[in-house]
């Protein structure tokens, strides 16, 4: 008897462990189902509302990135393509105001710009209406993108501006010091100086070279490209904010302005802060029954949690931000400072 039950004991719980597992297994792709359906958090009104403002937060310099938005988590960048996917997935849910909420210090013109199409692409596909809203910053690059809007609204205090190209610096070492050997590839390190040798092909192909001084022709080139572009962004401010192009070029620049100062220079259609801003919307369209939804931040599914072997070490966020800073110091850019995009 006594065998009898050890049997049935062991047996009884071996099938309750498999049911466990089987539970779990359910639990976890329930879970991973539901986060994956639930992209958008549901802020405020009813889900099945007939009306829907959607609220996309994006924040820090535009670069270009490959990397898909839940892998840009917290590393405080503007990606054109996780943009463009996020955009994507709201058109299906038929909006009839897209808010970007946005704060960044500017990026690289061919980012910036990128995002600026993104968004003007969306407006055709959705017909829907996109404000953008900044409570902190929204400069250079940043303004460029938002100029793809129907209206911008900017937090009281917040920063605005910046209209304006740099293209990447020429540091010219003049009678360097001793370095150690290497830093540089082929060197010859003498007494009082450093002395550089190197083979190029091609005039000017040793551009940025910082053991040479730039000609006056090469600068002269430079300085064109950057007004070149320059134009393009004043042309696209003076279209979009119905500011004249001299006004654009002698008044306003490449300066930086507070809230109030921007409105008074039409840079912002107004001072506001979001929740006031959503509720205008309502206000103004007269929405009776409406949902106010938005892209949640950091949220992956428990499975990808439990069992990603893509764990951001120390190594890969250093290795992040230099790749970031090199991208943003070696490109034409339209920030406001290196400082100010974490370099």
């Amino acid at each position: 008897m006594a065998i009898f039950f050890n049997v049935f004991f062991r047996t009884l719980g071996f099938f309750f462990a498999i049911l466990l597992t089987v539970l779990i297994i359910i639990g976890i792709s329930a879970y991973t189902n539901y986060q994956e359906n639930s992209d958008f958090d549901l802020v405020r009104g009813n889900i099945e509302a007939n009306d829907t403002i959607f609220i996309l937060e994006v924040n820090g310099p535009i670069i270009h990135s490959e990397a898909n938005i839940n892998d840009l988590v917290g590393m405080n960048i503007i990606s054109p393509k996780a943009v463009k996917d996020n955009l994507d997935a709201i058109t299906k849910l038929n909006p009839n105001i897209l808010i970007v909420s946005i704060n960044s210090p500017g990026g690289t013109v061919s980012a910036s710009n990128e995002l600026y199409n993104h968004i003007k692409e969306f407006k055709k596909k959705s017909n829907s209406k996109v404000y953008f809203h900044s409570s902190e910053m929204l400069a250079s690059g940043g303004y460029w993108s938002s100029l793809a809007g129907d209206r911008i609204y900017a937090n009281y205090g917040a920063i605005i501006g910046s209209i304006g190209v740099r293209g990447p610096d020429w540091i010219f070492f003049n009678k360097p010091n001793l370095i150690s050997s290497g830093i540089l590839g082929q060197t010859i390190e003498v007494k009082d100086e450093i002395e550089v040798y190197s083979t190029n092909a091609g005039k000017s192909k040793d551009l940025f070279n910082s053991f040479r001084k730039p000609t006056e022709e090469e600068l002269t080139h430079l300085n064109i490209m950057v007004e070149k572009i320059n134009e393009d962004f004043i042309q696209l401010v003076s279209k979009n904010r119905k500011i004249e192009k001299e006004v654009i070029k002698n008044d306003i620049g490449g300066l930086i302005f507070n809230s109030s100062q921007a409105k008074d220079n039409f840079l912002i259609d107004e001072e506001i802060g979001l929740q006031e801003l959503v509720n205008l919307i309502i206000q103004e369209n007269k929405f009776k029954n409406v949902r106010v939804l938005k892209k949640s931040q950091n949220k992956d599914s428990l499975f990808n949690m439990l069992f990603s072997n893509t764990i951001m070490t120390k190594n890969n966020f250093d290795n992040y931000y230099i790749n970031k800073c090199n991208r943003i110091r070696n490109n034409l850019v339209s920030i406001l400072s290196y400082s100010s995009a974490g370099c």
